[in-house]
């Protein structure tokens, strides 16, 4: 169906009546019936054990079964991977994923006979791997065997043994319909913050643009996050800018992307511009921090605090196209929980980009404490010496206490401690909201917060001292911050 302008404006905005209750930008469907579902992870990271005789068991096919089965019963018309499939980039590990894949979908088919098409693409791991603390080399010493063990000694042909399809370094597929185009990862090393970008794929648009109908969106899935999207300036392992340059005339193209392992729950994993790029997190460790430059109290390292854990929430997405908006569904799949309200995009997508940065975050707004919030600040005697031998005293601990940011659109992110009366900006520490990364049901989530800080913080000859705690969210919204008692220091 081809929703013209008119229509959307007209329509969509102006019968808001004729959908009684329907949230166009909060997530109920208003035609009810989607005309294509798929499901969306990326970064599974199935990896070998130690002797190459099995599969690690943190790193097995477990949470990808899972995954498959509940996409499986959502009655999803195919699949998208978006790349580090195979950890090691090892033929026994794709190997594996493929028997998951098989064992959930036989022959590439549901219950009911319906063909699921695979949507996958390659990412470094994939490629290079069996290179990563040489661990190819360690495993199979052996020269020979070790090649008969590398994915990348023949890609080509193993892809096609192990998925029986054609290996092309860009591919286009239909689902429904709809058009779908993937590029493997086929640079020549992982370089981190900056990488290379697919090969390509700059050429295969130009060469098949013609294909895409316009009056539709199409999908595209690469594993590195198009430059300058998704996450904004700070993204890790962001591509060269090649795929922006190919999109850039598609307002129609909603891109996925992985590699980075940021979270669903970070609102910046949807960015609209010249088109819409999505970051789909990731089926193994989430990463830990993705927004603000620290120092984070509970970072770890030596910090008086426990490290936040993220390394347990493995997320992913359900994606519903509708004849006027696209619903998206996250997911935590190792607590089978909502990681917030589904996301909406509205169809066609170029003429109204409500994900824009600005623009989501004006519609969301700050973070917020619960009415009567107190934050509560206390000086904690430091840890006695050993007796033997003698060590030096530590200085005592301050430690605030507050209720978790919670009352708000807005979900908060981190938690900014400041001095009160210092320079406004002058940040003593921040804080990652406990359980950022999971729903907002969860325990972790809603419990109340504790900020430790050493008592270095404060100038050596402060006598007293007040804090104030600010929610901050994953846009960097402030809320109105909380101001603590006065301590004794």
């Amino acid at each position: 169906m081809n929703v013209s302008r008119r229509f959307f404006i007209g329509g969509a905005f102006g019968a808001l009546g004729a959908f009684s209750g329907c949230r166009i930008f909060t997530g109920t469907c208003c035609d009810g019936t989607p005309k294509l579902r798929f499901g969306v992870v990326s970064d599974v990271h199935v990896r070998l054990s130690n002797d190459g005789k099995g599969l690690y068991e943190p790193n097995d096919c477990t949470t990808f079964i899972h995954t498959l089965e509940w996409f499986r019963d959502q009655g999803v018309d195919a699949v998208m991977i978006a790349g580090d499939i195979a950890d090691h980039g090892m033929v026994g590990e794709m190997e594996a994923v493929a028997k998951a894949w098989f064992s959930v979908f036989p022959n590439d088919c549901a219950p009911d006979g319906r063909k699921v098409t695979r949507l996958f693409v390659t990412g470094n791991h994939d490629w290079e791997g069996f290179k990563y603390g040489n661990f190819a080399e360690k495993v199979f010493p052996d020269a020979a065997v070790r090649a008969a063990k590398v994915l990348r000694s023949d890609y080509k042909g193993n892809w096609e043994r192990i998925w029986h399809e054609p290996f092309e370094p860009v591919w286009l597929k239909t689902v429904n319909g709809y058009s779908f185009v993937g590029g493997h990862w086929t640079a020549d090393h992982c370089r981190g913050k900056d990488e290379i970008g697919i090969a390509g794929v700059e050429e295969f648009f130009a060469a098949n643009g013609g294909k895409l109908d316009p009056s539709q969106p199409f999908f595209y899935v690469q594993h590195p996050h198009p430059s300058g999207t998704c996450y904004g300036p700070e993204a890790w392992g962001r591509d060269d800018g090649r795929v922006m340059r190919a999109l850039a005339k598609r307002p129609n193209a909603i891109a996925f992307s992985g590699h980075s392992h940021y979270i669903l729950t970070d609102e910046r994993s949807v960015w609209q511009g010249a088109f819409t790029s999505i970051g789909t997190a990731s089926l193994r460790y989430t990463s830990r921090f993705a927004i603000g430059k620290g120092p984070y109290a509970n970072a770890g390292k030596g910090a008086l605090m426990p490290a936040q854990k993220t390394f347990d929430n493995r997320q992913g997405m359900l994606v519903s196209v509708f004849s006027d908006h696209v619903q998206i569904v996250r997911r935590d799949f190792s607590r089978d929980a909502s990681l917030g309200d589904d996301w909406v995009l509205p169809l066609p997508v170029a003429e109204s980009r409500p994900f824009e940065f600005k623009k989501r975050a004006a519609v969301l707004g700050a973070p917020a404490f619960p009415e009567q919030a107190k934050a509560v600040a206390s000086v904690k005697a430091a840890p006695a010496a050993n007796a033997a031998p003698p060590a030096k005293a530590k200085p005592p601990v301050l430690k605030i206490e507050f209720p978790a940011a919670l009352a708000a659109k807005a979900r908060v992110y981190e938690y900014e401690i400041a001095l009160k009366g210092a320079a406004e900006g002058a940040v003593l520490s921040r804080v990652v909201a406990p359980g950022y990364h999971r729903s907002l049901k969860d325990p972790d989530a809603t419990a109340p917060v504790e900020c430790l800080l050493p008592r270095t913080v404060l100038a050596g000859d402060a006598k007293e001292a007040a804090f104030l705690v600010t929610p901050v969210s994953s846009y960097g919204v402030k809320g109105k911050a909380l101001e603590t008692n006065v301590i004794k220091v």
